[in-house]
């Protein structure tokens, strides 16, 4: 921030000078501090804080804090996160270059065409840990999107029940990894984080990390309830 004087019938000044130097000091309001989000978001408000965003306008009856107590329900919408129109996302900005980001996630798709999981985003570039249906089968698969560049990994067939979704984050990469019950976590695929970045993919906004259903190109008859969210500067 710099201080701008605005003379009477003149052009704004931005520090006297027109210059901004590396330390600014100015007089400014009062200073109030806010306090720092939990890491570890239960899901238990009717609300979420204002450090969560969505893209685009949401159709405000995709998110729910109501229907299953203690959870984030999302309904998948027909549209996927490469659109332009509102898909079911919801996030916060990632802050830090060495992270760890988890959620737990119960989602039984009906159909093939139904995804839910943890994803990177940014300005239309996404890198995806997702639940799916294939056959009979609930499968798990990261797909990492640039421009019209898609890659998906190897599928994982999962058991009955919940599934913790996760992505660490060293500088210059990000691992995705899941793991069910007790189990450790299991590494599924590593991406280089340079295709995500604002020096890549332009735009301003910067990287989210956040959660995502959707129906691709139908409405999701299976609900995706996530019990939490946590996030961790390493």
């Amino acid at each position: 921030m710099a201080p701008v004087s605005w003379p009477k019938n003149g052009w704004p000044v931005v520090n006297g000078n027109g210059t901004v130097d590396i330390d600014m000091t100015c007089p400014t309001l009062p200073l109030k501090p806010l306090p720092e989000p939990p890491a570890k978001v239960e899901f238990d408000n009717e609300k979420l804080g204002l450090d969560w965003n969505y893209i685009q306008a949401p159709v405000e009856n995709n998110f729910s804090l109501t229907e299953r107590k203690g959870f984030l329900r999302l309904k998948g919408a027909a549209e996927t996160i490469s659109t332009n129109k509102a898909s079911t996302f919801v996030g916060r900005r990632l802050k830090d270059h060495y992270f760890t980001a988890t959620t737990q996630l119960d989602f039984d798709p009906k159909n093939e065409n139904e995804e839910a999981g943890l994803i990177l985003l940014n300005n239309g570039s996404h890198f995806d840990i997702l639940v799916s249906k294939k056959g009979n089968d609930r499968i798990l698969t990261v797909k990492l999107q640039f421009g019209q560049t898609v890659y998906t990994s190897k599928a994982y067939t999962l058991k009955p029940g919940s599934v913790k979704l996760r992505v660490n984050g060293d500088k210059t990469t990000f691992t995705f990894s899941f793991a069910q019950g007790n189990d450790e976590f299991t590494p599924v695929e590593t991406a280089d984080a340079k295709f995500l970045a604002t020096e890549t993919v332009g735009f301003f906004t910067g990287i989210y990390v956040g959660l995502y259903a959707t129906g691709n190109g139908k409405t999701s008859e299976a609900d995706a309830d996530f019990d939490w969210m946590e996030y961790l500067k390493n």
